[in-house]
């Protein structure tokens, strides 16, 4: 069961999307108590996966608390709603998905916290921006937004925590650091993985990372097969991209042999020397991963694995990081 769902999450990437009907309801689900653990898909008062180690590291190893914004899950079907009900059994499941195979690669740091929200669907990003996709994606960024809160309520104000984030998470979480942190929160902030969208760097009130033991800022980046032709939204300048093997934002090629371990299959240990990655033009390219199962891949867009092809060496920066913030105080 295991391993269908990693072939689910890592290998078919993009299948969800395949034929989806854009004809969608403007309903709008009730919205989540963030004060009631029912609303959280990961929470330290709860059993979830991000309680186990599929690395073999240590968990909370700094009691620093991570909050995680998932990506997309939800892909409904014709007559479905603009945005997720997180009440709905299906929903709540998907949400594990990445709970298990991206969450848990923060859990090193600390406890992770990671909302279910009112997600707007996959179908916001196969249509011409109007209304309704941009209140879709508004009530998503609102839930995205009102769990934060809580989340600064129970950890504390004056309590360091990260940030981390995948896809449609990623632009909420964009959206939260540069209209909603204030400049005493951004005191406490160790870093922000900001990973599977493009940021833009030249509008961020933090910095890009520039080396691997630094705090208070940021790091994305988007994965590609070498050979994929891609379109990027910004000028090269202003997307904020590092290197998930060097922590830096230089070009030069960072080896497989450098990549500690990616996460394919939480039944399996960890690929080392999976893949390599270099910064170009924007986004990260990389070669074939070769598992059991990928002879199934058919995309050069390696989006649901930006975490997952990197997994060991996130978690490695991540306490690299922790610890530097430690010393820093």
């Amino acid at each position: 069961m295991r391993y269908s769902v990693a072939i689910v999450f890592f290998v078919f990437l993009g299948i969800n999307s395949c034929g989806l009907s854009q004809d969608l309801v403007d309903v709008k689900p009730s919205a989540p108590d963030y004060t009631n653990l029912s609303s959280w898909s990961a929470h330290p008062e709860i059993t979830d996966d991000t309680d186990e180690s599929y690395s073999g590291l240590e968990l909370d190893q700094f009691n620093i608390p991570v909050f995680f914004a998932s990506p997309t899950i939800y892909f409904p079907k014709k007559g479905g709603s603009w945005n997720a009900d997180i009440q709905k059994l299906d929903v709540r499941s998907s949400f594990g998905i990445p709970v298990e195979y991206q969450a848990s690669a923060f859990n090193v740091a600390g406890p992770v916290y990671a909302p279910y929200y009112r997600q707007a669907a996959y179908q916001v990003y196969e249509v011409a921006p109007n209304v309704i996709t941009a209140t879709s994606y508004h009530i998503a960024y609102e839930d995205v937004k009102d769990a934060f809160v809580q989340f600064i309520f129970e950890i504390g104000p004056e309590t360091p925590f990260i940030l981390a984030s995948h896809s449609q998470g990623t632009d909420h979480l964009e959206r939260l650091i540069k209209s909603h942190l204030s400049s005493s929160q951004m005191e406490y902030l160790v870093a922000a993985y900001l990973v599977g969208m493009e940021v833009d760097q030249c509008a961020m009130p933090i910095p890009l990372c520039e080396t691997p033991n630094q705090t208070g800022c940021f790091v994305s980046w988007r994965t590609y097969h070498k050979s994929a032709q891609v379109k990027n939204k910004y000028d090269h300048e202003c997307i904020g991209i590092v290197n998930p093997i060097s922590w830096r934002t230089s070009t030069e090629f960072q080896s497989a042999e450098l990549n500690s371990g990616a996460l394919v299959n939480t039944d399996h240990a960890l690929y080392p020397g999976l893949v390599s990655a270099t910064i170009k033009k924007g986004v990260l390219i990389t070669e074939r991963p070769h598992f059991p199962g990928s002879s199934l891949m058919r995309t050069k867009n390696y989006h649901k694995g930006d975490i997952n092809l990197y997994y060991r060496n996130i978690q490695e920066n991540v306490l690299l990081r922790c610890l530097s913030y430690q010393k820093e105080q």
